[in-house]
């Protein structure tokens, strides 16, 4: 028997699945990601998984178990790209567009126009808030702005202080109020 078969060098990361993976329910058998069959997840989902990801560090850091400053901007990232999905999502929207800023712009209309309906604003300040931060979806992924393969420094007026329990507790509203506009809009 090789004794190096499961060793993390040299081991394929990417493998066939094997009736070996099967469980009986999410948290029983191996733990893995089965991928390709299925088909990607939806839009939706996908910011549903990013959301789940989001929480999951900031209960970390609520346990003690890592500390916050060291989790910042994966969770930062994690909850602004779960936003800018589940707008796309809504939208049913294609766009290659990352600003929030324009993406609160354009489901504004899109509610609009679909159901006549004013979003409120609170919800279009909150997205505006993080793309002043966050522009492109490059500041929270790479601490920096990059435009046309050139880096720039993401510009932030002095300091600026977020509240973990604050971020997570605004981030369940928000995404509460979109998840219930995507199910009354049957987005799935």
């Amino acid at each position: 028997m090789n004794r190096n078969r499961h060793h993390p060098l040299h081991s394929k990361l990417f493998v066939e699945p094997t009736d070996d993976i099967q469980r009986d329910d999410p948290f029983s058998g191996p733990l893995g990601f089965l991928l390709g069959s299925i088909g990607p997840p939806s839009k939706l989902e996908l910011a549903q998984q990013y959301f789940e990801a989001a929480n999951a560090l900031v209960e970390v850091i609520k346990r003690h178990e890592c500390e916050d400053y060291k989790l910042a901007y994966p969770v930062l990232f994690l909850y602004r790209h779960a936003l800018e999905l589940i707008l796309k999502a809504v939208m049913r929207s294609e766009s290659t567009q990352h600003r929030l800023d324009v993406l609160a712009d354009h489901f504004a209309e899109f509610i609009k126009k679909k159901n006549g309906e004013i979003v409120p604003s609170w919800i279009i300040s909150r997205l505006k808030e993080i793309a002043g931060v966050d522009p492109n979806s490059m500041a929270f992924r790479y601490a920096e702005d990059k435009y046309g393969g050139a880096k720039e420094c993401t510009a932030v007026d002095g300091d600026i202080y977020v509240s973990v329990i604050h971020l997570q507790e605004a981030m369940h509203v928000i995404y509460g109020v979109l998840s219930r506009v995507a199910g009354k809009l049957n987005i799935g």
